[in-house]
């Protein structure tokens, strides 16, 4: 089940996000073995299992561990390869994931890919244009056991000739790993497909576990969550998400500062950029605008109109094209705004409907005569 914050970070912590995951986890559970969005694992069911434990921002998030076999020999002791997702060669991917090591430091951590054309032959790509067949961005030891390090590889579009960006980061302090490398990739032109993964590989100590949290797929195109926002998580490195958040049965509340999906530094307590679609949207109004039909409602008329229209551009208490393109507008209020104009029209209606009538009665006396 994802947590919480994995919710947020898709929401558009994903940005905070204004694109979606590659990696599906969205139905990974408690137990072992894989789940939806992941084609294969490494090692046997047994050697993978998924659980509640503590994310990188102390919330308290399904986790996915690498259990070692206990062999000192070559084995796979944990990991998975997701699904084949299709790309696109002229654009660049950032892949990335949370990873901690506890127990002892034998074995190998790894996060990589793989890159296959249609025919599924690998199309992973040095920088000097080499094939790699099995290419991983980062491999070897975490700097420090029992510790979350947030690793981030890049496999570039096929014309790229750029520098490398990959890095792994400091879980605690969110500063770069300077002693360590992670090396990035370019496809080949005619590149298809790709998938995500990671491993734990020849461990030979039983009782050490591999965590991973938050796998992480992005087209690298100014949408994507910014390396800081997965640094610092849904409070802004505030602490847990339970320190803003609170549940009260199936439901949830956040009473403190705003909410931006697609943006940062959102000015309104709930800030989209983009659409919201929703089968209904209530807003609580007062002064809705029965008025009109008062007894002392001074209806304006339709020369004060015309002469209004002549000045300004717009109707009366109406908001003109600039304010709109300024300052948007209120759905509440502009609906109030509307029926005051729907109201009034039906007045001037009613009272074309009364001249009509007495223009006819005027005629026909007249016809009768």
């Amino acid at each position: 089940m994802k947590s919480f914050f994995q919710i947020i970070i898709l929401m558009g912590a994903t940005g905070l996000l204004g694109q979606t995951n590659l990696v599906d986890d969205s139905t990974w559970t408690v137990g072992t073995g894989g789940g939806s969005g992941v084609s294969l694992i490494f090692g046997t069911t047994t050697r993978n299992e998924s659980l509640m434990g503590t994310d990188p921002h102390g919330a308290n998030s399904l986790l996915w561990a690498a259990v070692p076999e206990g062999s000192p020999t070559n084995s796979q002791d944990g990991g998975w390869r997701t699904d084949w997702q299709i790309i696109d060669p002229s654009k660049t991917y950032r892949f990335t994931v949370w990873m901690k090591k506890t127990g002892s430091t034998s074995g190998l951590s790894y996060l990589g890919l793989n890159s296959i054309d249609n025919s599924g032959n690998n199309t992973t790509l040095t920088f000097a244009g080499n094939v790699q067949s099995n290419p991983y961005f980062w491999w070897g030891d975490l700097p420090e056991l029992d510790k979350w390090y947030l690793i981030i590889g890049y496999i570039h579009n096929s014309s790229y000739s750029g520098a490398n960006l990959g890095e792994m980061y400091d879980g605690s302090t969110g500063q770069k790993v300077t002693s360590v490398t992670v090396t990035d990739f370019k496809f080949a032109s005619n590149a298809h497909r790709f998938r995500h993964r990671v491993l734990l590989f020849a461990d030979s100590n039983a009782s050490d576990r591999q965590y991973h949290w938050a796998p992480t797929i992005y087209e690298v195109n100014g949408q994507e969550p910014t390396i800081q926002e997965l640094l610092d998580g849904p409070n802004g490195g505030s602490g847990p998400t339970s320190d803003l958040w609170t549940s009260s049965g199936s439901s949830i509340s956040y009473t403190t500062g705003n909410v931006g999906i697609g943006i940062t530094n959102p000015t309104d307590e709930l800030e989209v950029n983009g659409t919201v679609h929703s089968k209904g949207i209530k807003a609580n109004m007062t002064g809705w605008p029965d008025y009109v039909f008062g007894a002392e409602y001074k209806l304006p008329s339709l020369e004060e109109i015309e002469k209004y229209i002549h000045q300004h551009g717009h109707l009366p208490n109406m908001p003109s094209a600039s304010e709109v393109a300024t300052d948007g507008i209120l759905l509440g209020e502009m609906n109030k705004r509307l029926l005051e104009k729907i109201e009034e029209l039906t007045l001037y209606i009613l009272e074309e409907n009364k001249s009509l009538k007495q223009t006819e009665a005027q005629l026909n006396r007249l016809r009768n005569k």
